[in-house]
């Protein structure tokens, strides 16, 4: 039977721009008028369109509108298991800030850093307009990336193409220089894995802090950026022969995993017997149970200038090599000594 501009799509049928058209009694070239911002149309018109389209059930293809204007409107984010595990902030401000920008976010987890060149090609089947990476990418992948015109930004990582981080330097600097004021002499540090450029980048941040303030800081004992990782590690620097009097993490949740060994495993003090501290400020650092000294990395800063610096590229306005730097800040709790001695 002959479907009339009275009826419904047929049931279980997608209804199409051209049903609507049928509906409101207009060309399907109004349809996709009506539903494209800017485009020339009376209001009377596109409000008679509109209220055809709810009546049927239909929303508009972004994958048709896609071909049309050549922008999918979709913004890949590379992320290892360990940020979205530990960090779960980074998407969230990231994809709003996506959002507010007009486009939506295709969210892409790796196992680990190095996996970052392996999902390229799948990402790019998407028709991306362009790439937040929060993963390592090779140099050859970046530059693979330019010559198809995606734009890419780094996130809390440098490289060939433009980037956004935290300013691990200046972040670690201050609180080496507040460890050397309440008494710190010899420090461990627990690193993230091997070749993590952010554990990397702190791990060098540190000793030279300590070193500009006169403070030991023993070689790194790598773990996995998880509390496990961090109490497992702790264990092992405590229970050895001369134990260290402070333990600094390269992240938060590594931190919590080294005061919850101290407490709970070798009954220790912390400040009294250790300090503690970490970087990042995750929600849990601020617990009255962890009250963790740490640095906050400015999440919400970062997802907002790397999202407007991705969109400037897409749209042209700026280079495909800018760098911005954020600000971290020092934030002082219970689980470091508050004065020397």
């Amino acid at each position: 039977m002959q479907q009339t501009d009275e009826s419904h799509a047929a049931p279980g049928s997608r209804v199409t721009s051209y049903d609507v058209a049928r509906r409101a009694g207009v060309s399907q070239s109004a349809v996709s008028r009506a539903f494209r911002e800017g485009a020339s149309i009376s209001a009377e018109l596109r409000a008679r369109i509109h209220r055809a389209a709810t009546e049927l059930g239909y929303a508009p293809s972004h994958i048709a509108r896609a071909l049309m204007t050549q922008r999918s409107r979709l913004v890949g984010v590379l992320v290892t298991q360990a940020t979205a595990r530990n960090n779960p902030d980074i998407l969230f401000h990231l994809g709003q800030h996506i959002q507010d920008a007009g486009n939506r976010m295709l969210v892409f987890t790796l196992p680990d850093d190095a996996a970052g060149d392996s999902v390229l090609g799948d990402l790019l089947s998407y028709h991306v307009d362009g790439l937040i990476a929060a993963t390592t990418l090779p140099e050859e992948t970046l530059r693979r990336c330019a010559q198809r015109g995606l734009p890419v930004v780094l996130y809390n990582r440098h490289g060939i193409a433009a980037s956004v981080a935290c300013d691990h330097t200046m972040g670690m600097r201050d609180l080496a220089g507040y460890l050397a004021r309440t008494g710190t002499r010899d420090a461990a540090f627990i690193a993230g894995p091997q070749a993590a450029p952010v554990s990397e980048e702190r791990h060098r941040a540190a000793r030279a802090a300590f070193a500009e303030f006169g403070m030991h800081l023993r070689p790194a004992i790598h773990a996995d950026y998880t509390h496990a990782g961090g109490h497992a590690a702790t264990v092992a620097v405590l229970t050895a022969d001369a134990p260290p009097d402070t333990i600094l993490c390269a992240n938060d949740t590594m931190a919590l995993g080294a005061i919850d060994a101290c407490r709970h495993t070798l009954g220790l003090s912390v400040p009294g017997d250790v300090a503690i501290a970490g970087f990042d400020d995750v929600p849990q650092a601020g617990w009255p149970s962890y009250s963790l000294t740490t640095v906050a990395q400015p999440i919400p800063d970062l997802a907002r200038a790397a999202v407007h610096l991705l969109v400037d590229q897409i749209d042209g306005r700026t280079t495909a090599n800018e760098r911005r730097l954020i600000p971290a800040a020092l934030v002082v709790r219970a689980s470091t000594r508050s004065t020397a001695g």
